[in-house]
């Protein structure tokens, strides 16, 4: 495991516009940590008129505040019904809770041979962000459920409720170690200070575990203000200590289940098992209650299923799509297509967004085609789903920028009175994922927002929205007048970077987006002026999406204009992964 790629690959959200990145962080982390470490070392000095406990004081007084800060949120939509919220942590405490998981790789990765079924393992190799899933597709794990339940007559279906926010931290020792060995270890260290460091000095492997696995609860609660309920949802050290304590469990469920025959596999907080009678499995639904109790955990009791042979793989409305194919691609097809699109969504309103992203795949992959003279009814069909399930968003982006090349002003007009309605609906309900991609269109498509619109954002408590809103007025995309930016600046000088604005508050400044008579003061973060000092930033707004096919122009040579659908990147073997299944 490699920690350059752990905070370039794994820090922020998958879910987040293009132009959020750490890149830079990454690169220049070493730097970092020396120029901090530098400066704590001769902060710590004690000065020559002052006493220990002064200078303690002195240190404690300007340098406590930098042991943890709070999470900045970012709400998502889970489909028509539901929403969570995913968190980005402040970059200091992420790179130290980083460089811990690396420090003690080979520790964590030791409990990965505790479950008899876990199909979501952490694996490095061929892994889009830091790490992936051992079973690199959603795909791919349905067939492990055939091989799993092939003599089976029962199938128990189940999964954790609310897995990563109900969390509890100190959960993470009891992981590595067992909880009974853990909670033992955890008396000797609080209560014979003497003992312990005797172990310690020993090099005793369980006290050494114990005390990596401490530190590292402890920097997971200095992510989240020192909460020791939840990880995180988005950052893969998240993925990483979550899969660390779902493997635990895994663990005590087999241990408890030996005199029941029965296989199955668990994908993140899902749980599949197969069993040969229907007593079989509720006496096991019962085990498996009483393990995740224990730790501090419960089934999501609507989603808890026992279900008799023959068992269900794939879902039915992903059958009847399939069966319509393409011949020409004209208005009459896509709106047949679109007409079935929606009847199915209309029938399965909770599965909605996985029903719009498996049926537009084959727009994504360039499987169909779509020509110019169509290009406008496709355009409204696109827009019209977005409707439906605005969590669909980011899909409907990267297609229209597979046929960028035919936005017109009629297009533009379209896609502009779409958004302006998402953001309106969303802003004041902070939906940031809505309204953080509305605003990348406006800016990916050079589309003016409305005066109105944007003073929406910039009133908001949106801290991610906030930021795109103000790079779209720094690049003069709005209608009318400038936005009034007085109340946003009058608000930096009241919040913390150490709490839930800190990227506001840092990109704000290191973009100079904003006039403030004094930067320092605004920031008031010595961390944060390193970085700066380090020109990094979390926010690059020539980052974009790179499709997999795109439509470009060929000119002949009677200067007749052609367009053509060109494969620009290689598809990779993780396309129908679904990315959402571990949250």
């Amino acid at each position: 495991m490699n920690l350059k790629k752990l905070l370039e690959k794994g820090y922020f959200p998958k879910e987040l516009p293009p132009p959020f990145e750490t890149k830079l962080f990454a690169d220049k982390h070493q730097t970092i940590n020396a120029r901090w470490k530098k400066i704590i070392e001769e902060e710590k000095k004690k000065k020559p008129s002052e006493s220990k406990s002064t200078a303690r004081k002195r240190f404690q007084d300007k340098y406590g505040k930098y042991s943890s800060s709070q999470l900045a949120i970012f709400s998502i939509s889970k489909g028509v019904y539901s929403r969570r919220k995913i968190a980005i942590p402040n970059p200091k405490q992420y790179l130290d809770l980083s460089k811990a998981v690396i420090e003690n790789w080979s520790l964590l990765r030791n409990t990965y041979k505790l479950s008899p079924y876990s199909q979501s393992t952490p694996i490095e190799s061929g892994a889009n962000r830091a790490v992936r899933t051992k079973s690199n597709s959603w795909s791919n794990f349905k067939f492990q459920l055939i091989e799993k339940s092939f003599d089976k007559k029962i199938e128990l279906r189940l999964d954790i409720s609310q897995f990563y926010p109900t969390i509890y931290t100190h959960s993470i020792p009891w992981a590595i170690l067992g909880k009974e060995k853990a909670k033992k270890l955890f008396k000797k260290s609080a209560t014979d200070k003497v003992k312990w460091e005797k172990l310690l000095a020993q090099n005793n492997k369980d006290a050494k575990a114990y005390k990596s696995a401490d530190f590292i609860d402890n920097l997971v609660r200095n992510c989240n203000d020192r909460q020791s309920i939840g990880l995180c949802i988005g950052p893969d050290t998240s993925f990483i200590l979550a899969e660390i304590i779902g493997n635990r469990i895994d663990f005590e469920i087999n241990k408890r289940l030996n005199l029941i025959n029965h296989s199955g596999t668990r994908y993140y907080d899902d749980y599949y098992l197969y069993f040969d009678t229907r007593n079989d499995a509720e006496n096991a639904l019962k085990i498996i209650q009483q393990v995740l109790y224990e730790f501090q955990l419960e089934t999501n009791e609507s989603k808890v299923s026992i279900k008799n042979l023959p068992f269900q793989y794939i879902e039915l409305w992903s059958d009847n799509l399939d069966r319509f194919k393409f011949e020409k691609s004209d208005k009459f097809e896509i709106r047949n297509f679109f007409n079935l699109l929606h009847r199915t969504i209309d029938l399965n309103k909770k599965n909605s967004s996985w029903i719009i992203n498996y049926a537009l795949k084959r727009f994504k992959k360039g499987e169909v085609e779509i020509k110019e003279g169509e290009w406008e009814i496709f355009l409204s069909f696109l827009l019209q789903t977005l409707i439906i399930d605005t969590s669909i968003i980011a899909l409907i982006f990267e297609i229209i920028l597979i046929y960028q090349v035919y936005l017109n002003n009629k297009s533009k007009y379209k896609i502009k009175n779409v958004l302006t309605n998402i953001i309106k609906e969303h802003i004041i309900l902070n939906h940031s994922f809505e309204v953080t991609w509305s605003l990348w269109l406006f800016i990916s498509f050079e589309i003016e927002c409305d005066k109105q619109v944007l003073e929406l954002v910039l009133e908001s408590k949106d801290s991610i929205s906030k930021i795109l809103c103000l790079d779209l007025i720094n690049k003069n995309l709005y209608k009318g007048r400038k936005p009034q930016l007085k109340r946003i600046k009058e608000e930096l000088k009241t919040v913390s970077s150490f709490g839930d604005n800190w990227l506001l508050i840092y990109e704000t400044i290191k973009q100079n987006w904003l006039d403030f008579e004094d930067d320092k003061t605004i920031m008031n973060n010595e961390y944060f002026e390193i970085l700066k000092d380090l020109d990094i930033s979390f926010y690059n707004n020539t980052n974009q999406i790179q499709p997999k096919v795109k439509v470009e122009i060929d000119y002949n040579e009677f200067f007749d204009i052609e367009y053509h659908l060109i494969t620009i990147e290689p598809e990779t073997e993780d396309d129908d992964e679904d990315d959402d299944a571990w949250y």
